[in-house]
């Protein structure tokens, strides 16, 4: 755990918000976060699965 936290401590961006490559998807495709496109795309979706 403490690896992982000194990883990211090293890190340019640390925030997802902040990545120059999810804000260009955001502007060029996605909209804003919470679209509905955003959220069709992103956004898990769970089904019960019969054994």
């Amino acid at each position: 755990m403490a690896g992982l936290y000194q990883a990211d401590r090293r890190l340019t961006i640390r925030k997802s918000h902040e990545n120059p490559a999810v804000k260009a998807l955001y502007d060029e495709y996605l909209g804003k976060p919470l679209s509905h496109k955003s959220h069709e795309l992103l956004h898990t979706h769970y089904h019960p699965r019969h054994k």
